[in-house]
């Protein structure tokens, strides 16, 4: 079934009386997101690296090697964007962005975790959000993982790397974006488990659930009993352990879901 609008409404309703029963909503986010605002995906059929192979596995042994020339590429590459990087700059947040913005602002989502660098969740007015992977549009401190909006970190082309300019760090920076090999930013991961931890319901929208670590929030919700909810196209690796699926595209049924949720919390 690929229609979302052939999805049944029963569905739909049994998913949001879920969430307008929950306490503590989690959700992850995959690149079927960023998708529907015309960034590619990376695997399946014609992902970008199922199209050109993907990176190598050491980016990130490579980046503290020479971080002056990472940081020359890097410059490069701003100057001249090749199309991933011009279909990154030109994307707009889509329908299910602003529907998770919705829920998490009438109370049915606590948290968001999202696997995409795009800066789309928070353009679309997420607040409570773990990039777990970084953010294209910020940069990271290497030491003590302090985070700056792109532009707050001066960058001298005479002086590579840049420096962190926190008091008593001096610590190399980089782009927040995680690179292949590089252990996953402590603070993210630490308030990923919490989340997880904390809740009592799980959703999962436009992610296959191929990827760890953010693909153990989900299972380890489940293992402790609590409900999953899938949006997805395709089915996932998790299909099999949700509570309600609903088969096709988050930009058309998380808005349906916001207002199914949105019309119960009316009638209370």
């Amino acid at each position: 079934m690929d229609d979302a609008h052939e999805v049944d409404e029963a569905l739909v309703d049994e998913a949001a009386r879920l969430l307008a029963a929950a306490r503590h909503t989690v959700v992850l986010t995959g690149a079927g997101m960023s998708k529907e605002s015309g960034i590619p995906t990376f695997r399946g059929k014609d992902g970008l690296w199922t199209l050109r192979g993907e990176p190598p596995l050491n980016q990130y042994q490579t980046f503290r090697q020479n971080p002056k020339r990472w940081w020359e590429r890097r410059l490069e590459q701003q100057a001249q964007p090749d199309e991933f990087a011009t279909l990154l700059c030109a994307a707009e947040p889509n329908d299910a962005h602003f529907a998770l913005a919705g829920l998490e602002a009438c109370g049915a989502v606590a948290h968001v975790i999202t696997q995409n660098v795009d800066n789309l969740h928070r353009r679309a007015g997420q607040r409570a959000l773990t990039e777990i992977h970084g953010n294209t549009r910020f940069m990271r401190c290497t030491d003590c993982h302090t985070r700056w909006p792109e532009g707050e970190v001066a960058i001298n082309v005479e002086d590579l790397p840049p420096r962190c300019p926190e008091r008593g760090c001096d610590g190399i920076v980089k782009g927040d974006g995680v690179m292949f090999g590089e252990p996953i930013p402590p603070d993210a991961l630490e308030r990923c488990f919490a989340e997880t931890l904390a809740c009592d319901l799980f959703l999962i929208a436009g992610t296959s659930a191929v990827v760890y670590p953010a693909a153990h929030f989900p299972q380890l919700a489940v293992q402790h009993g609590v409900p999953l909810i899938e949006v997805d196209p395709e089915p996932t690796a998790l299909s099999e352990l949700a509570t309600v699926t609903l088969r096709g595209p988050a930009g058309e049924l998380l808005p349906r879901l916001l207002a199914a949720v949105s019309a119960l919390q009316a009638q209370r």
